[in-house]
């Protein structure tokens, strides 16, 4: 059976994509990492994420900036001459990487890199060629966080109230505002104490975005859900304070993050958007590079040219991929809906650059 090495880095899914393409039944799983990274515990995250058996795992202690301590540690470590090694040189820093490669080439060993996004792998070692991805590997959104040292807690399994979402998104695009719907306005009013209160204020909007995307991606159950709440797996309250997300999915390997809010107040304040975009960036931060944020909103966003501006550049600031409206859901449906208008992003940036 093959040993699989994987170099540790804060960036959880080369790794994570890696064992689960090339692990085989009863090989051997070897990481390669530094105190600071034990210290985070992001190997154990990931061995709890791909629930390996921990008796074939083995860590090898390495310093991540010196060439020649690194060289006497890998030598310490007694690998087998007999066993056969695939390497994933993605992970660490370049010294790390450039350190293992060069102490496996006496091995009977392949070694492989892949950018992340990159569909195929591409080996170094013994021959330079490339590996396509197995489009089959697929991660779950729950070994996703997993892998990132968090829990899903709970979240909302798909249901269809009354009126259906379906059924609210098409009133609402023809009154052009939820404000104009009567069944969301009734249930805004203080003294509505209905138990679809908080559907209508809003949970319908949630299982709307949820089918369009499960349905526009062709999600598997497990690679998305709704309302999910998490929590640090080492922490010990039930979740953490605001660890709440409207919508979470995985695709292509990728986590996408949106917050799903329904104002039924005209002409919104810059504050009332600027709000979910702040705990969007400040909550996905430990999610990895490549999650992408999104913001959906039905209500009045404020059309004055200086607060479009101001949103407009907090998006860029904050990582926003894209605000959706509800003209992008009149417009547009599936996929589309995520896509961005590359020559609005690049007016954007070149007008926050002329500003400087």
């Amino acid at each position: 059976m093959p040993h699989l090495l994987s170099i540790i880095s804060d960036q959880a899914v080369p790794n994570l994509h890696f064992i689960k393409q090339f692990q085989q039944p009863g090989c051997f799983y070897l990481f390669v990492t530094t105190q600071e990274m034990e210290n985070k515990k992001v190997t154990q995250n990931l061995i709890e994420a791909l629930q390996l058996d921990l008796k074939h795992c083995r860590k090898i202690l390495i310093d991540a900036n010196d060439a020649s301590l690194i060289q006497r540690q890998l030598e310490q470590f007694n690998f087998s001459k007999e066993a056969e090694y695939l390497i994933n040189l993605t992970g660490g820093n370049k010294l790390m990487s450039q350190m293992v490669y060069q102490h496996f080439q006496a091995y009977t060993s392949s070694m492989y890199y892949a950018p992340i996004g990159s569909a195929s792998y591409q080996q170094l070692f013994p021959d330079v060629k490339q590996l396509p991805k197995n489009p089959e590997v697929n991660i779950s959104l729950a070994e996703y966080l997993e892998a990132y040292g968090f829990m899903i807690e709970s979240s909302l399994d798909y249901f269809e109230g009354t009126p259906k979402p379906e059924i609210l998104m098409k009133k609402l695009l023809q009154e052009g505002h939820p404000s104009r719907v009567p069944v969301i306005s009734r249930a805004t009013q203080q003294e509505y104490k209905d138990e679809d209160k908080n559907y209508l204020m809003g949970t319908w909007f949630e299982l709307y975005c949820y089918k369009v995307f499960r349905d526009a991606f062709e999600l598997a159950n497990t690679q998305i859900a709704c309302n999910v709440k998490i929590r640090r797996k080492d922490s010990t309250s039930p979740y953490e304070h605001d660890n709440e997300f409207d919508l979470m999915f995985i695709f292509q390997n990728d986590l996408y993050v949106m917050e799903c809010k329904v104002f039924p107040t005209e002409n919104l304040k810059i504050e009332k958007v600027s709000t979910p975009m702040f705990k969007l960036a400040s909550l996905t931060k430990n999610f990895g590079l490549k999650c992408k944020k999104y913001l959906a909103i039905l209500g009045g966003i404020t059309q004055v040219p200086q607060a479009r501006t101001q949103l407009e550049n907090l998006q860029i600031t904050l990582g926003i991929e894209k605000i959706l409206e509800m003209e992008d859901f009149k417009n547009y449906s599936g996929r589309e809906l995520l896509s961005i208008n590359l020559h609005q992003k690049l007016d954007a940036l070149l007008e926050k650059f002329n500003q400087k």
